[in-house]
C-alpha cells in the first residue's frame, strides 16, 4: 500500500516539474502566452483566500494579460450585482471604499488596491459571480439610478424590497428561525413581482444603454431571489446550490453581458476546478 502511495506521488511531482513555470522577481509572465494563445477564459484559482503573495501575483498577472492579451473582464468571486456596478457608480470613491463596499471581505486587502487604482486599470471591467450580496451601498446607487432613468412606481417597489433583503440578509448570518424562514419566502415573492415590472420596462425602453443597465440589474434582483432560496435549504445542499448559480452567471456574463470580451476568473479552486484527474492511470 505504501509503494502504490509513494508511486502515485512520484508521478504527480512530474507531471508538476513539467509543466511548472517559475515566477521570476521581475514578474515576467511571457511563458504562459503559449497556453493562452486562442483562449477566450482564464481560470486563476487558490487554495486559500488569506494569501497575500496570491494577491500580488494575480494583480500582476491579470495587468499582463490585459495589457498583452487582450483580457479585459476579471469576474471575481464576489457578488455579480455589486462587482459589476462598483466602478459605473462608485469610482468617484477612494480605492478603500470601493473595495469594502462591493466585494466581499475575502478581496479586503492592499494587495487588491492596484485594479481600482492604477493607470492601467482604469480600462479593465470587474465583474462577480457570486449570487450572495456584499453591502448595501451599491443598492442605494442603483435605486437613484431607477428613480432617475425609469419611474417613480419601481423605485419605491425596489426600495422596500432591498430594504427587507439586506434585513434578512444579516439575520441569516446570525441564526436561521421558523420567523425568518416565513419572511424569506414573502420577500421571495416580492422579487418575483420586481423582476415582472423590471421585464416591463424592459420591453418599453429602446436605448442600449438603459436597456444595458437594466440587464444586469434584473440579473442582480434574480440573484437576491436565489440567495434567499440557497439559505431556505440545509448547510450541505444550499453549499452545492450556490456554486452551481456561481456556474451560471459565469454562463450568463460570457454570453450575454460581455459576449465579445475575453475574461479572467479570480476565484476558489473550489468553485472553478475542472473534472478530470490530475493523475492518469
Amino acid at each position: 500500500m505504501n509503494f502504490i502511495r509513494e508511486n502515485t506521488k512520484n508521478r504527480w511531482k512530474v507531471q508538476i516539474k513539467s509543466t511548472a513555470s517559475e515566477i521570476t522577481t521581475n514578474r515576467d509572465f511571457s511563458f504562459m502566452d503559449r497556453f493562452i494563445k486562442d483562449k477566450r477564459m482564464i481560470l486563476l484559482g487558490e487554495n486559500s483566500h488569506g494569501i497575500a503573495d496570491y494577491f500580488t501575483t494575480k494583480t500582476d498577472l491579470i495587468r499582463y494579460l490585459h495589457q498583452y492579451h487582450g483580457f479585459n473582464v476579471v469576474v471575481l468571486e464576489s457578488g455579480l450585482l455589486e462587482a459589476t456596478l462598483c466602478k459605473p457608480f462608485l469610482s468617484d470613491y477612494s480605492p478603500e471604499k470601493q473595495i469594502q463596499n462591493t466585494l466581499l471581505d475575502i478581496y479586503h486587502n492592499e494587495e487588491m488596491k492596484p485594479l481600482f487604482s492604477e493607470e492601467w486599470a482604469k480600462s479593465l471591467i470587474l465583474s462577480g459571480m457570486d449570487p450572495q450580496p456584499t453591502y448595501p451601498l451599491t443598492s442605494e446607487y442603483m435605486l437613484g439610478w431607477i428613480k432617475n432613468y425609469i419611474e417613480n412606481e419601481l423605485y419605491e417597489t425596489m426600495k422596500a424590497v432591498e430594504e427587507h433583503y439586506f434585513e434578512l440578509n444579516t439575520e441569516m448570518l446570525v441564526k436561521m428561525t421558523k420567523s425568518l424562514k416565513r419572511r424569506m419566502k414573502i420577500v421571495i415573492q416580492e422579487y418575483e413581482s420586481v423582476l415582472k415590472m423590471i421585464n416591463i420596462k424592459q420591453e418599453n425602453n429602446t436605448n442600449p444603454e438603459i436597456q444595458r443597465m437594466l440587464l444586469v440589474i434584473k440579473r442582480g434582483m434574480q440573484n437576491r431571489l436565489q440567495w434567499l432560496q440557497v439559505n431556505l435549504k440545509g448547510y450541505l445542499s444550499s453549499g452545492i446550490q450556490r456554486g452551481f448559480n456561481m456556474y451560471q452567471n459565469l454562463e450568463w456574463l460570457m454570453n450575454h453581458y460581455y459576449k465579445d470580451e475575453k475574461i479572467i476568473v479570480w476565484a476558489h479552486n473550489f468553485h472553478i476546478w475542472k473534472r478530470r484527474k490530475v493523475i492518469r492511470n
